[in-house]
C-alpha cells in the first residue's frame, strides 16, 4: 500500500470511528402518575373542584415572569421535572435555570432533561458533570455522530441531521405544564444585552399537564434519544461539586439579581399551589408530532401536528390573527387566504420585518408573498425592531431596554373562540422537516381576551404593509409601503425600502432569495 493510500485509509477509519454512532438500549422511564399528594397536586385539585372542564390555563407573555414561574415551578416541585427544549444556550438564564434543577435534584425530585443535539451550544462536559448526580437523567436527540466535527454530518447525514426536535415542554410533578415559543436563554426572558424576543408560553394544569408529560415519554424513550454518558467522556469524579459551585456562584451575580427579585415578588405559583390562581378554564386539544417524523419521508405526514392545524387553516372562518416570526405561506396558503376574504373574514397576520428578524435567509422566502397577500385582502403587519409586543396587554420589560426587539410568539386566533399556542412557525421548516408541539384552546374567554390586548397594541409596535401604485409619464408600478397607524393620519414611514434594516442585511436579503431553498426554511 503506498503512502497516500494508506493515509487516505486510515483517515478513513478515524473518520468512520469518529462518525460511528454507539447502540445502546435506552433505558424507558415514564411520567410519575402519583403526583396528586404534592403541593402543586393538592392546589390543582382544590381549583378543578370547582370547574366542570377539563384544563386550567394562563398565559405567559411576558418574558421575566416566564422565566420566574418556572423556576418556582422547579421549587415547588415534590416528585419529578421533564425538561424538554430546542436550544438550551450557555448563558447566564440557563445556567441559573440550571442551578435550580440541581436544588431540586438534591431534594430528591427526579430530573429528565431532554434537549436537541443542535442548539446545546457544546455544553456536554456539563452534562456529564450534572449526570452524576443520582437524580439527574439527561438525552440528546437525534444527535450528531461525528462529536470532534459534528457539521460533518450535514455531509454524511444531511436528510437526518437537517431535521431537529424544534419542541418546547416544561412539566412540573405531571401536574403543571408550560409549552410555547421560549427556549432556554437569555434572549427568551429579556435579558440579552442584544436582541430580546417578544414571545408567548402558555402554563396549563388538570388534564392538559399528563397529556404534556405522554409527549415528553414518547421522546424521550424513542430511539433518536441518546443519554449523554453515551456520547461524551465519563467526568472527573470531582466535576458535579465543581459544577455545583460556578452555579451557586452564578445565581448570587448581578445578572440573576432582576430574576432573584421577582422570584420573591410573583406570588403565581404560591396561588396555584393554593387553589387560588385565576385560569382560564377550557376544553383543548394537545398536537405534536411524532419523534418518527425525523425518519420518515417529508412526503409521509402519518402522525404529523400540520394537518390537524392545517385543517384550521383550510377552513373559512369569519376572523383570523396569525403570528408567525417565520412565516412562509407558499402560494397554497395565499390562495387558502384569499378564498377566506371574498367569504367576508378579516385576516390579521404579524410577522417580523427584516430589521427585526434574526434570520435574513427566512425574510427572503417570505418577501415574495407580501403583495399577493396584501392584494388578496390579509391585512399584514411587520413587527418594528424598537417594539416591546406583549401577547397578555403590559409592555414587556426587559433586563435591556435599548435591546432589538424580534417577534419569536407562534400563535393563531380563530374566530375569537380557538387559541394555539405552540411552537410551530408558519413555513415549510416546521411542517415538514422539524418535529413541533401545541396547544388548541377553545375558549371564547382566553381567545377574545388574547384578540382585544394583541389588537390593542399592534399598531404601536407594527408597521403595517400596503401597496403604492407609482406613476409615471411612461407607466404605472406597484411599490410596497410600511405605514405606522399609530399616528392620524398614518404615516408612510418608507416606499420599496425595508425600514431601518441595513445595507449588509438588505443585501443578504435578496442575494438570499435567488436560492432554491424555500422547502427547507
Amino acid at each position: 500500500m503506498t503512502f497516500p493510500a494508506a493515509l487516505l485509509f486510515l483517515l478513513s477509519v478515524t473518520l468512520a470511528g469518529c462518525t460511528s454512532q454507539a447502540r445502546v438500549m435506552n433505558q424507558p422511564s415514564f411520567a410519575l402518575n402519583d403526583t396528586q399528594s404534592t403541593r402543586l397536586g393538592k392546589g390543582i385539585a382544590k381549583e378543578a373542584q370547582r370547574h366542570p372542564l377539563p384544563s386550567g390555563f394562563h398565559l405567559l407573555g411576558n418574558g421575566l415572569d416566564a422565566f420566574v414561574t418556572r423556576l418556582l415551578l422547579i421549587e415547588a416541585a415534590d416528585k419529578t421535572l421533564d425538561v424538554q427544549y430546542y436550544l438550551f444556550h450557555d448563558d447566564a438564564t440557563a445556567k441559573l435555570f440550571t442551578y435550580y434543577l440541581l436544588r431540586a435534584a438534591d431534594r430528591g425530585v427526579r430530573v429528565r432533561m431532554l434537549l436537541d443535539d443542535f442548539g446545546h451550544d457544546g455544553q456536554e462536559k456539563l452534562f456529564s458533570a450534572l449526570i452524576q448526580h443520582p437524580n439527574i437523567s439527561i438525552r440528546l436527540f437525534n444527535p450528531f455522530a461525528n462529536r470532534a466535527m459534528p457539521y460533518l454530518d450535514f455531509l454524511t447525514s444531511f436528510s437526518r441531521v437537517n431535521r431537529r426536535m424544534h419542541n418546547k415542554s416544561f412539566i412540573a410533578d405531571n401536574q403543571a405544564a408550560i409549552i410555547g415559543g421560549r427556549n432556554i436563554g437569555n434572549t427568551y426572558f429579556a435579558a440579552d444585552e442584544y436582541i430580546n424576543f417578544s414571545d408567548l408560553d402558555i402554563l396549563g394544569v388538570g388534564a392538559f399537564a399528563p397529556e404534556v408529560s405522554a409527549a415528553f415519554d414518547l421522546y424521550w424513550n424513542h430511539k433518536l434519544s441518546i443519554p449523554i454518558q453515551q456520547l461524551e467522556r465519563t467526568a472527573h469524579p470531582s466535576a458535579l461539586s465543581v459544577i455545583r459551585s460556578q452555579l451557586e456562584a452564578i445565581s448570587k451575580s448581578e445578572n440573576s439579581s432582576a430574576y432573584l427579585a421577582r422570584l420573591e415578588s410573583l406570588q403565581l405559583v404560591e396561588e396555584l399551589k393554593h387553589g387560588e390562581l385565576e385560569l382560564h378554564w377550557a376544553e383543548f386539544s394537545l398536537i405534536f408530532d411524532d419523534p418518527d417524523k425525523i425518519l420518515t419521508s417529508t412526503k409521509d405526514d402519518s402522525g404529523h401536528m400540520a394537518p390537524a392545524l392545517m385543517a384550521l387553516l383550510d377552513k373559512v372562518h369569519s376572523e383570523a390573527l396569525i403570528v408567525s416570526p417565520y412565516f412562509i405561506p407558499l402560494n397554497e396558503g395565499v390562495k387558502n387566504f384569499a378564498n377566506w376574504v371574498e367569504s367576508g373574514a378579516k385576516i390579521t397576520i404579524l410577522t417580523n420585518s427584516l430589521a427585526a428578524n434574526d434570520v435574513p435567509l427566512v425574510h427572503s422566502g417570505y418577501a415574495k408573498y407580501r403583495q399577493p397577500l396584501i392584494k388578496a385582502g390579509v391585512e399584514l403587519w411587520e413587527l418594528q425592531p424598537t417594539a416591546q409586543l406583549n401577547m397578555k396587554g403590559r409592555r414587556n420589560r426587559s433586563l435591556y431596554s435599548s435591546s432589538k426587539a424580534s417577534l419569536h410568539a407562534k400563535t393563531m386566533i380563530f374566530d375569537r373562540d380557538t387559541l394555539f399556542v405552540g411552537s410551530m412557525n408558519l413555513d415549510p421548516r416546521s411542517i415538514n422537516l422539524n418535529t413541533e408541539i401545541g396547544v388548541l384552546i377553545y375558549s371564547e374567554k382566553l381567545a377574545d381576551y388574547a384578540s382585544q390586548t394583541f389588537l390593542e397594541e399592534l399598531p404601536a409596535h407594527a408597521w403595517r404593509l400596503d401597496i403604492e401604485t407609482a406613476e409615471r409619464w411612461w407607466d404605472k408600478s406597484e411599490q410596497l409601503i410600511w405605514l405606522d397607524v399609530s399616528t392620524t393620519p398614518a404615516t408612510i414611514i418608507s416606499r420599496h425600502s425595508e425600514p431601518e434594516a441595513g445595507t449588509w442585511v438588505r443585501f443578504q436579503a435578496w442575494l438570499y432569495g435567488f436560492l432554491p431553498l424555500e422547502s427547507m426554511l
